[in-house]
């Protein structure tokens, strides 16, 4: 299995520990609004009727696919997360890296990610994006931004919160210190998108969402 200190990263973030309790914190300490922001990658990839979810996790975008009808299948690191998941849902899934997909050639019509892109070596995945999807297929990476202007005040108070918060909560304690440093430091959109136009998808496209603190980049692979 591929490493780097994207990997190194989330395993330190996602263990054993806090796999049970993820889907409460992740709701808690967005507002809700996770499932706001899921809502739109639906949105994007509703044309599509075989989907990937890479970084699946305990499933939860996984799960509000098939609702809909979709056909699911899912990758994620963190076997603990996969045992989560398969509680909720039946649906093929694998321990492995988003940059080394085990499957064949265009597969799918549908890739979906969500607080993956941070992680990744994102041209190798976006290589891998192009492999396994058909002509005409859609890829949507979604994650946390670092918001501007005088939002920052107010995201930096969030995490200080969280911050202590994880003091009481020991399975997130590493997660809440560390994750707004991930975050700041990133710069998946940019990334993405020069990575997705270098690969020659077509229709790149990026959308903001919850005043700067998210954002969406999808494209077509022609």
């Amino acid at each position: 299995m591929l490493v780097h200190e994207g990997h190194a990263q989330t395993m330190r973030f996602f263990t054993p520990a806090n796999a049970n309790s993820y889907d409460l914190i992740l709701r808690l300490a967005t507002f809700g609004q996770d499932r706001a922001w899921k809502q739109e990658i639906i949105k994007t990839v509703r044309s599509c009727s075989q989907i990937l979810e890479l970084a699946c996790g305990t499933g939860i975008l996984s799960s509000m696919l098939q609702e809909r009808g979709k056909s699911i299948f899912g990758i994620d690191l963190t076997f603990e997360y996969l045992l989560a998941l398969k509680r909720k849902l039946k649906s093929p899934i694998v321990q492995g890296t988003a940059e080394a997909l085990p499957y064949r050639d265009k597969l799918f019509d549908g890739m979906v990610s969500s607080y993956l892109a941070k992680y990744i070596d994102i041209q190798k995945v976006i290589d891998e994006c192009w492999r396994v999807l058909r002509p005409g297929g859609i890829v949507v990476f979604h994650d946390f931004t670092y918001p501007r202007g005088m939002v920052r005040n107010l995201w930096n108070i969030h995490f200080d919160l969280l911050k202590l918060a994880g003091r009481f909560v020991a399975p997130w304690k590493v997660v809440f210190n560390q994750l707004d440093d991930v975050i700041e430091k990133s710069d998946w959109v940019n990334q993405t998108i020069a990575a997705l136009k270098s690969r020659k998808f077509q229709n790149v496209n990026c959308k903001w969402y919850t005043v700067g603190t998210s954002a969406l980049v999808s494209a077509e692979k022609p």
